[in-house]
């Protein structure tokens, strides 16, 4: 289950059905439909709040996150790093300006390869008239020095695939390298190159495009361009990171009172329109609104039956549907 839909989805729709009034075709409930919801309405209640705790914490966490980061990821989990990598408390802080993130170095400078392609892109001129830089001249020595960084990233892909880490891309023109851990807590970025360093184009460079206070940026540049200026991994919070437990209980809900996704949301929207009708005021206007029309009479009568079966479960269902649907 997607942690940041499922339950906000499911939410959303009764919302939107509710507040529409939607009478397309009315579900006749029963009795034990009532009680195989009240379960599942109860996880899909706890989905929804644990995944309002878990949008808090990451928006917390990307707003004003202070300290180590290093320290905020070993306390969730061990990092599985390849050896040789080093750890940049430093340049780690700078760079959590927009939430934790732990740089690793492996002590080399860039090789002249990518220094070049690096360089030639400062000296373009922006603008509506921009060019693309010409090829620079690449002598066999920097094919040579190149090739042992690809290796080296290379080797650190493989080290973290053979512990489970999946890989699931790569940025602009193939680099950098996204892998993402086995139980999703962490996003591991394998660079070419310290793109953190002073050297790297205004344009691209995180800390040009996000942090605005220039005395703040020349500091956090700095600092960063202290370190090596070859290839680096780049620890981030994976997808579950900020999770307390795994958001799957609605789907174990589900499964165990034998209810498919589609019938759950039949069965939920005919319960919050009975919730509706259970106001006298409404099903009055709608017996007014029907006349002599059989049709029209059979459809109250089964709104009339699933009102009365909600005023029975009231008591039970009225905190659930508080949680997922907002009354007025």
């Amino acid at each position: 289950m997607n942690r940041h839909q499922s339950p906000i989805r499911v939410a959303a729709l009764l919302f939107v059905l509710a507040a529409a009034g939607a009478r397309a075709q009315e579900l006749e409930l029963k009795e034990a439909d009532i009680r195989k919801l009240i379960p599942v309405l109860r996880a899909a209640a706890s989905d929804l709040g644990a995944a309002k705790a878990l949008y808090e914490r990451e928006e917390a966490a990307r707003t004003s996150f202070s300290g180590d980061p290093l320290e905020l990821f070993r306390e969730r989990a061990k990092l599985d790093l390849p050896p040789g990598l080093r750890y940049v408390p430093g340049c780690s802080r700078a760079a959590s300006f927009r939430g934790p993130v732990a740089i690793f170095t492996f002590g080399r400078d860039i090789d002249c390869y990518d220094r070049a392609y690096r360089d030639v892109w400062r000296g373009v001129k922006r603008g509506p008239d921009e060019q693309l830089p010409a090829e620079p001249d690449i002598s066999p020595a920097c094919h040579a020095e190149h090739e042992k960084t690809v290796k080296l990233v290379g080797d650190t892909q493989r080290f973290l695939e053979e512990r489970g880490f999946q890989f699931t891309g790569t940025g602009p023109g193939g680099q950098p390298l996204y892998l993402d851990s086995p139980d999703r807590l962490f996003r591991m970025v394998l660079e070419r190159r310290n793109t953190y360093d002073k050297a790297e184009p205004p344009e691209t460079h995180p800390f040009f495009r996000f942090i605005e206070d220039q005395g703040a940026r020349e500091a956090a540049l700095e600092v960063c361009s202290d370190m090596p200026s070859g290839p680096i991994v780049v620890a981030t919070p994976g997808d579950r990171f900020f999770e307390r437990k795994p958001l799957d209980t609605l789907a174990v809900a589900l499964r165990k009172a034998g209810l498919s996704e589609e019938r759950f949301q039949a069965l939920q929207t005919a319960l919050v329109l009975a919730r509706l009708d259970a106001k006298p005021d409404i099903l009055q206007a709608a017996q007014a609104e029907a006349g002599d029309d059989p049709a029209a009479l059979r459809a109250l009568a089964i709104r009339r039956a699933n009102a009365e079966l909600y005023r029975r479960f009231a008591a039970e269902l009225d905190p659930l549907l508080d949680a997922l649907v907002p009354k007025e």
